[in-house]
C-alpha cells in the first residue's frame, strides 16, 4: 500500500486477518478488532488499512451515551489536563477546540480565556454542549469552518489527529489559522512508546477507527512540514471509572471476562476513580514558526 503522505511504498508492520465487521466511531467504542498496519519505508508513518476510507462524514451521526455516563470522570480528567496546559492560556487569548465533543473541556477553558470556540462533527455532542454548558459550538467540518478565515491564539485538539481523513492537510489549515506565535496543543498516543512496543499488534489503541499511528519523531517531522515547531511534550494521565476499565478488559480479554464481570457486581468498585498513565499518551505543544 502507498503511504498517504509521500505516495511511496510501505511495508506491512502488523498483519491482521480479523477484518472489522463495522467501524464504530464513538469515543467509547467497544470494537477492538485489529486492522492491518503499514509503515512507510521513507517517512516512517504508520497507518491503517482503512487509511483511504472516509470516516469524518460518519462522525455527524455519533451519539455516545456511554461517554455521557462517564462525564463525572471526564471532568476529573480534564481538570488535570487543564492544569498541564493553563500556563499557555490567558484572558487575552482566542481559543479553538477541534473535536470539542460533549463540551467538558470547553466548559473549563471558557472562563479562563477571552473567547472560546468549539468545532464538533457530532450533532448530538454539539447540541449537548450548547444546551448543558452554553458553549459556542460550530457543527461543521474543519475545512468548511476555516473558510471564514478565523484566527486563533491557541488551537486545542484532543484525541483527534489519529482519526482524521487527512491529518497533513488539517495541520496546514491549523497553521494558517493560528496567529503569529500561536500554539497548537493536542493529544494522541505514541506508537513508539515502550508499552506499545511490548504489546505490538495487541496494543489496545490499535483499533479500526484509528487511521494514523504517530511517534514523537514523525509528529515533529509532520509539524515542521506545516511550519510548526514541536517544543514540548508532557505525559497525559487519564482518569476513568473502575467500571469503564473492567468493561474494556471484558472486551480485550474475552476468555477470562468472567473474572471482570464478577467485580462488576459490586457498585462501590464500579464507582471507584482510576488513574492510568502507561507513558504512551502525550500532550504535544507546537508553535507556529513564522
Amino acid at each position: 500500500m502507498l503511504c498517504p503522505y509521500d505516495n511511496l511504498e510501505s511495508e506491512i508492520l502488523y498483519q491482521s486477518n480479523n477484518k472489522a465487521k463495522k467501524i464504530d466511531l464513538k469515543c467509547t467504542s467497544d470494537i477492538h478488532d485489529k486492522p492491518t498496519l503499514y509503515k512507510c519505508t521513507k517517512c516512517n508513518l504508520i497507518f491503517s488499512e482503512y487509511v483511504h476510507s472516509k470516516f469524518e462524514e460518519g462522525y455527524s451521526n455519533v451519539e455516545d451515551k456511554k461517554y455521557i455516563q462517564q462525564i463525572p470522570y471526564k471532568q476529573k480528567y480534564f481538570d488535570l489536563y487543564f492544569s498541564k496546559i493553563k500556563a499557555f492560556l490567558s484572558k487575552d487569548h482566542k481559543v479553538l477546540e477541534i473535536g470539542s465533543y460533549y463540551g467538558i473541556l470547553g466548559n473549563i477553558i471558557k472562563p479562563n480565556v477571552k473567547e472560546y470556540k468549539g468545532l464538533e462533527l457530532s450533532k448530538h455532542a454539539a447540541d449537548y454542549s450548547k444546551k448543558n454548558f452554553g458553549l459556542n459550538i460550530s457543527n461543521m467540518p474543519l475545512e468548511e469552518f476555516f473558510k471564514g478565515n478565523n484566527k486563533f491564539d491557541i488551537i486545542i485538539m484532543n484525541d483527534v489527529i489519529e482519526h482524521l481523513d487527512d491529518p497533513f492537510k488539517s495541520l496546514k489549515l491549523i497553521e494558517k489559522n493560528l496567529e503569529f506565535n500561536g500554539i497548537l496543543i493536542f493529544t494522541t498516543f505514541n506508537i513508539d512508546s515502550i508499552f506499545a512496543k511490548i504489546l505490538k499488534s495487541n496494543y489496545h489503541w490499535i483499533m479500526p477507527m484509528h487511521k494514523f499511528y504517530f511517534s514523537n519523531s514523525t509528529l515533529k517531522f509532520f509539524l515542521k512540514s506545516s511550519n510548526m515547531d514541536l517544543f514540548k511534550i508532557k505525559t497525559d494521565t487519564r482518569i476513568i471509572s473502575f467500571e469503564y476499565l473492567l468493561d474494556k478488559f471484558c472486551i480485550l480479554a474475552p476468555k477470562i471476562n468472567f473474572i471482570f464481570k464478577f467485580f462488576l457486581k459490586f457498585n462501590f468498585l464500579k464507582k471507584m476513580t482510576i488513574k492510568i498513565n502507561l507513558l504512551d499518551l502525550n500532550i504535544y505543544f507546537a508553535k507556529k514558526i513564522k
